[in-house]
């Protein structure tokens, strides 16, 4: 059978690979560039994941390897190996509720697992309308700052940082919003707030390009949805039923989400930010520059530093790993002065 280009992410860093998928009637040939077999996906395992930004692909998981993401742009070839929607609508609706209250009693019970094996069971579509929901509310409630020059220079940014996110990550919101906290909250579904704080703080472009490094590869890796979850507690029932997540109170459940990462969430972040700066050309320092002024600065800089523990140990591993990619001469600023001026003063600070 044809052999298809797609994008594979193992789902342990942010980066993705380019990979030739063969299709068969036992399941997905996996390989990579080199040939050599990265994974093979049996049939049964298939789940389809939601469509491409563009409309015409298909990003597939494997329940036996729930963490992966597969993507690709010719779905026509795929999607007779996806399983059939059930005959009777409520039997599928009956399974996954059934499913929710199972592991919505790990998450009862303090198993933390329960959450990222949750989080595998909610469509793309259904983790978009949830960030959605909680963006429009908290623009809404706090406020966000809007001026052409600085819009265009931030999404100039992301734009520049987007060269290495996998093609199945959709960034569907960047905005700037009144926090004094010097924080970013990435939501579910590819929204991402930066408070006003953060530029206040921030004493470079390179220093802003590396938390949204770090932003991004959370969206990446799913770590919004997971700590969703965490947060909603019991209310994740009612959640995954309906896909209508306007009950949460947005407030706190966003603030929430900010305090539940895990450990191995903020490293796998960190190591990710480091590969999306080594992508685009952006210095290494600049985030390691931030993490230090977390740990010596003054209580207004430790709105970042309270739900993401042990700076200094960060820095010194970041600039550890930008240190083995990173030549120099390799790097430019990730802003022209003019850009980051627009940014700062984007609140009309």
């Amino acid at each position: 059978m044809t052999a298809l280009p797609g994008r594979f992410n193992d789902g342990r860093t942010a980066a993705s690979r380019q990979v030739t998928v063969t299709p068969g009637t036992n399941g997905l040939d996996i390989r990579g560039e080199d040939g050599l077999m990265v994974a093979f996906w049996k049939t049964a395992d298939l789940r389809a994941d939601g469509e491409l930004p563009d409309g015409a692909g298909v990003r597939l998981r494997c329940a036996a390897d729930p963490d992966a993401r597969l993507s690709l742009a010719q779905a026509e070839f795929i999607r007779p190996l996806l399983p059939k929607p059930p005959r009777f609508p409520w039997l599928k609706l009956a399974g996954t509720f059934a499913g929710a209250l199972g592991v919505l009693a790990a998450l009862w019970l303090g198993i933390p697992a329960g959450a990222r094996a949750l989080a595998i069971m909610v469509p793309s579509a259904w983790e978009k309308g949830w960030g959605d929901t909680l963006a429009d509310e908290l623009e809404r409630r706090w406020g966000t700052c809007r001026q052409p020059a600085g819009d265009a220079a931030l999404q100039l940014l992301a734009a520049r940082l987007g060269a290495g996110i996998a093609p199945d990550l959709h960034l569907n919101r960047l905005v700037v919003v009144r926090r004094t906290e010097n924080n970013a909250l990435a939501l579910p579904g590819g929204s991402v707030l930066v408070f006003s704080g953060l530029l206040a703080q921030a004493e470079s472009s390179d220093e802003l390009a590396g938390v949204l490094a770090h932003e991004f590869t959370h969206l990446r890796l799913r770590h919004p949805t997971v700590a969703m979850i965490r947060a909603a507690g019991i209310g994740m029932a009612v959640m995954l039923v309906t896909g209508d997540a306007s009950g949460l109170a947005a407030s706190g459940a966003a603030m929430a989400m900010a305090g539940a990462y895990s450990r191995d969430d903020e490293s796998a972040a960190d190591a990710g930010a480091v590969t999306l700066l080594t992508q685009a050309g952006i210095g290494t320092q600049g985030l390691a520059a931030f993490f230090r002024r977390l740990d010596d600065g003054p209580p207004g800089l430790t709105g970042w530093l309270s739900t993401h523990p042990d700076s200094r140990a960060r820095a010194q591993a970041v600039e550890t790993q930008g240190g083995e990619r990173q030549a120099p001469a390799a790097t430019r600023p990730a802003l022209e002065p003019e850009q980051w001026a627009a940014i700062k003063g984007i609140c009309g600070q």
